[in-house]
Parts: C-alpha cells; structure tokens; sequence
C-alpha cells in the first residue's frame, strides 16, 4: 500500500476549485479533466465503466477522446473518456 498520496489531494483541490470559478460549461470537467492532469505511469487502482469496476495498475495518456491504461500483467486497457464514470486511486480491491 502506498503511504503518500502522490499530490492527488492537491490536484482534486485545485480541480474543484476551478470548477466551482468557472461552473464547468464545457466537456473538459470531471473524469477528463482529472486524466488530463495526471502524468504518464501515475499509479491508478481502477476505473468505473457502467457502475462496474475495472482494474488497472498505471494511467498512461488520453489522446483523441481514449484513455489508456495498463493493468497489473502490463495489458493496454483503452476506454472513452465520456465512458469513464470515476476513478479509483489506491490498490483495487481483490474480486469476491
């Protein structure tokens, strides 16, 4: 388990600051923009599709309206951003 929070406190603050000055009009709020601002091989625990939870162990980049993740065996996970409902950051919960 990781014992720092890699800066993902600051950056949720920051992007909920914004969104309350600038009202999110845009498409560029939530999950996209949280993406948006993290780095390549930041470690991620999974994300949200349709209520279901899918693991990934790295966010690599999002270009062209995909994200791109890597899972726990290194396999490419791509999804659509406007798919993606949340993220889970911390180590993903083992399947019952």
């Amino acid at each position: 388990m990781m014992s720092q929070n890699l800066g993902l406190e600051n950056l949720l603050k920051e992007l909920l600051d914004k969104k309350r000055d600038d009202k999110c009009g845009d498409d560029k709020c939530g999950v996209e923009q949280v993406l948006k601002n993290l780095p390549p091989n930041y470690p991620v625990g999974g994300v949200f599709v349709k209520g279901k939870l899918i693991p990934v162990a790295f966010f690599s980049n999002v270009c062209d309206c995909l994200a791109y993740f890597l899972d726990e065996e290194g396999q490419v996970v791509v999804l659509e951003v406007d798919k993606i409902t949340g993220i889970a950051f911390g180590e993903a919960p083992e399947p019952l």
